[in-house]
């Protein structure tokens, strides 16, 4: 189904998932993909089809800006690197303080209410992504519906206002901490 045929229905993405557990396989570039700033989002997994236990995602982008710092608050969320090379900083403000460059195979795990954010630090870089379930249309809310697979080229960019981002992150637990700079270390 098209982007456009699923926008007549609920949301953008409507029918590019099933909706229920049930099996299913989606073709190289499928799934529910929305653009936020420079960065490709595919939603390939929800809570609607594994019962309420996760949601899996990819993302997918080139060297750019750190992603701000926030905080989940019921969500927790796997970072496994599958291309290029991914900075991952996180702080659980307990003790633990720590950044990596993750490259393929590199796998890093934030828990829920932990400071973190990411920055994709080369080209062709993707991200698979495991979240508690609910989280991953997170990414929808905060971005531009697509349904053109693969990196954005600068003119597919979409930067979501305050306002948007704040939405998105009420809706799904997120607090976003621009007090918070993992740069000023």
């Amino acid at each position: 189904m098209s982007l456009d045929e699923a926008t007549s229905t609920t949301h953008p993405h409507a029918g590019i998932l099933p909706g229920k557990p049930a099996p299913f396989f989606l073709a190289p570039g499928g799934g529910e993909k929305s653009v936020v700033f420079d960065t490709l989002f595919t939603v390939l997994l929800t809570g609607d089809e594994t019962n309420g236990q996760y949601d899996v995602f990819t993302c997918d982008g080139n060297a750019g800006q750190i992603i701000p710092a926030h905080v989940h608050l019921d969500t927790n969320e796997i970072f496994f690197i599958t291309n290029g090379a991914v900075h991952v900083w996180m702080d659980d403000e307990n003790g633990f303080k720590r950044d990596e460059v993750l490259t393929p195979g590199g796998f890093g795990y934030v828990p829920q209410g932990v400071i973190h954010a990411f920055r994709i630090e080369s080209a062709d870089s993707r991200i698979l992504g495991v979240s508690t379930a609910g989280f991953g249309r997170f990414f929808h809310e905060m971005g531009k519906a697509t349904d053109k697979p693969g990196i954005p080229a600068p003119d597919e960019f979409f930067a979501p206002s305050i306002e948007q981002m704040m939405s998105a992150g009420q809706a799904h637990g997120t607090i976003f901490r621009p007090d918070y700079s993992f740069l000023d270390d």
